[in-house]
């Protein structure tokens, strides 16, 4: 579960191990991540998982260091309140071989929770407690 509560002037995100990090209302803001930066963040480490997950199974040693993953999630022109696409780029180990490369981004794809999430039919229920 996570948790947001506001104090000393901020949104305080926060799971149970303690506070975790800040929210702001824009991007690109100092002290804290915007929301639409936190769902890029979702699913930039939901793939980084699966990608260590697969390695680890395909008994792969990697420079994990070598390994980049930027998301930029776009709106549809006109449309205000919801992203349209989300835009990933991979950069894997230069050590790593064309044909693995293509093999792990569709496993990755596959295997990570949040995007598949993004792309599917999914409910949020919001309800006075």
């Amino acid at each position: 579960m996570v948790k947001l509560n506001w104090a000393q002037n901020k949104n305080e995100i926060s799971n149970e191990a303690g506070v975790q990090l800040s929210g702001n209302m824009g991007p690109n803001l100092a002290g804290g991540l915007s929301p639409k930066e936190l769902l890029e963040g979702a699913v930039a480490l939901c793939l980084s998982i699966t990608l260590q997950k697969v390695l680890e199974r395909d008994s792969v040693e990697a420079d994990l260091n070598e390994v980049e993953i930027d998301v930029v999630a776009s709106k549809a022109e006109g449309v205000e309140n919801h992203f349209a696409k989300f835009e990933v780029q991979v950069t894997f180990p230069s050590t790593f071989e064309t044909a693995y490369k293509a093999k792990l981004l569709k496993i990755i794809e596959r295997g990570c929770t949040i995007s598949n999430t993004l792309v599917s039919d999914v409910a949020v229920e919001i309800v006075e407690r």
